[in-house]
């Protein structure tokens, strides 16, 4: 098996099924990586397979992609960018089935089976964490989310990309956050995490036809994201 070859094809793939970018990374490379060292391995992810990263842009004229909607009595919600990478990641599950490739798309939550979508990322070349602790991708900016799809076979990782967007940037993210989460010692999840909840419980009940279960829309905090000055004008 030509494993670049492979790989070049599930990302072209991948591309026309809707995304706007995606990269290819080791399993292995991934889960030796220090933040899944602080979490249990997840199940069914050998060191031998590999994982397709799927980007979708998310402009800031597009707010309602990052609209998370609960459903009452529901642990976790989604948004319309996320359902729209798991239709995508459904499509690239089908063509290598198609292809005699296992394949199985894995779940947002690091805790219900999930990878570190960011780490991935980096990995699959799609871009670098800035100092915002966001993925900067290149075209896209901060801008930019990310599903991730196992295939169990090895194929040749994506090249690690090698650019410094936040170098000579005045850093307008470090003063924005409203609870202090991120300032020049680094980011602190706790406090941006309880700030997630606190939305979360203001979220806005939505109203409902017929017998539907209400819901309640959650529009998540996105000013380090907002504020990044990058223009995305590095040439891969």
């Amino acid at each position: 098996m030509d494993t670049a070859a492979l790989r070049d094809r599930v990302i072209r793939e991948a591309i026309d099924f809707g995304a706007d970018d995606a990269g290819v990374c080791l399993a292995s490379d991934l889960l030796s990586s220090p933040t899944h060292h602080m979490f249990p391995l997840p199940e069914g992810i050998e060191d031998r397979h590999s994982i397709i990263v799927i980007a979708l842009s998310h402009p800031p004229q597009k707010p309602e992609l990052d609209y998370y909607i609960i459903r009452n009595g529901a642990r976790f919600g989604n948004s319309k960018g996320n359902r729209m990478l798991m239709d995508i990641s459904d499509r690239i599950g089908q063509w290598l089935s198609d292809e005699g490739i296992a394949s199985h798309d894995l779940h947002y939550y690091v805790e219900m089976g999930g990878v570190f979508l960011k780490e991935a990322a980096v990995l699959a070349g799609l871009g670098i964490i800035g100092v915002n602790n966001l993925l900067i991708h290149p075209r896209h900016g901060p801008n930019i989310r990310f599903r991730a799809h196992l295939i169990k076979v090895p194929l040749a990782p994506s090249t690690s990309l090698n650019f410094d967007p936040c170098m000579g940037c005045r850093k307008p993210c470090l003063d924005v956050c409203p609870v202090g989460a991120l300032d020049q010692t680094g980011f602190i999840w706790d406090r941006c995490r309880d700030h997630a909840d606190h939305n979360a419980a203001e979220a806005v009940i939505q109203p409902t036809d017929g017998d539907q279960p209400a819901t309640r829309e959650h529009r998540c905090c996105r000013m380090c994201e907002l504020s990044c000055s990058y223009t995305g004008s590095f040439e891969t």
